[in-house]
């Protein structure tokens, strides 16, 4: 059963993705969910959160604003970047060395969808909050 609370987290940062930062965000994030009393989620939504960042070093600029917001219960991770393309799922293929991030993300969030905006892209992921103490505010 979700819990349902009444202050709304936010996290929200200005990014240039590089391969080298990732770990420092990594632990940004774990830490910051811990805060939110949310450590039990931290490792989805950090793999989750990553894979969207190499996409950004990959296929963007390495330009992105992120924001982890928790609401009541749900959880929304969304990454904005200046590509107009949408991420795809590609078909999965054994000898592939890349081309999985997706598929992981759709395994390990509620939802996840694209929307395109005048300056490029956000990419929003969904997941559900299942345990998480009610604060009064």
């Amino acid at each position: 059963m979700a819990t349902v609370v009444s202050v709304e987290q936010r996290l929200s940062m200005n990014l240039t993705v590089e391969p080298a930062g990732l770990r420092a965000i990594r632990h940004d994030i774990a830490s910051r969910l811990g805060e939110w009393s949310l450590g039990a989620m931290a490792d989805d939504v950090v793999s989750v959160v990553v894979e969207l960042l190499t996409n950004v070093f990959e296929h963007a600029e390495g330009t992105c604003d992120l924001e982890i917001q928790a609401l009541a219960d749900q959880l929304f991770v969304s990454v904005s970047d200046t590509v107009i393309d949408p991420p795809s799922i590609s078909p999965h293929s054994s000898t592939a060395e890349g081309g999985r991030g997706l598929l992981l993300v759709d395994a390990l969030t509620e939802h996840w969808e694209t929307t395109i905006t005048v300056s490029g892209k956000v990419v929003t992921c969904m997941f559900k909050i299942t345990s998480r103490p009610t604060r009064e505010g």
